[in-house]
């Protein structure tokens, strides 16, 4: 994989993202819900902005994934210290991060081969899109435990399919 691959405007609109994932603590609170709305606006475009450009790219989903993680994280770290949701919710928002924390090292060999990561799952999607929805309600002050509960139950089941996936994947020792 090569980082020249990341030159392209779907790439542009992830990095962008990343930057507000950064910023976003730092503007006062009544500011979060626009920042976040431009930032999930950026993750809705890049992918069909990379397709139509014919620019997709496994170094561009990877850029992807990583801006969507740090914009969920620190909008998140923003919600528990402006006392939006308490601190263990973070655990159930993020339960598919945990369980995949472990694999970093697959995803590494895969960056390094340039093997890339496998598409997206339904169970993925699913927790993704809910956990954006649940973040959103809380941004404009209506935390919810129940979409929490649903965004850790999807985050468990996807977190485990990915697990499956990945370790099934992996070779320990090379077979001649």
């Amino acid at each position: 994989m090569k980082l020249s691959q990341l030159l392209t405007l779907a790439s542009a609109l992830s990095a962008l993202r990343l930057v507000l994932a950064g910023v976003l603590p730092l503007f006062p609170p009544e500011f979060w819900v626009a920042v976040y709305a431009v930032a999930i606006l950026t993750d809705v475009l890049d992918g069909p902005v990379a397709r139509r450009t014919g620019v997709a790219c496994p170094a561009g989903a990877t850029l992807d994934a990583w801006a969507d993680k740090a914009l969920h994280v620190n909008t998140a770290w923003a919600l528990v210290l402006g006392d939006v949701v308490p601190s263990w919710w973070l655990l159930l928002w993020f339960i598919r991060e945990i369980i995949q924390l472990p694999m970093v090292f697959i995803f590494a060999h895969r960056w390094r081969t340039g093997v890339g990561m496998p598409a997206t799952r339904p169970l993925g999607q699913a927790t993704s899109i809910s956990l954006a929805a649940t973040i959103a309600l809380a941004l404009v002050g209506i935390p919810s435990l129940w979409a929490t509960v649903l965004v850790g139950a999807l985050g468990l089941a996807a977190g485990m399919d990915y697990a499956r996936l990945h370790f099934s994947t992996l070779r320990l020792v090379e077979v001649p």
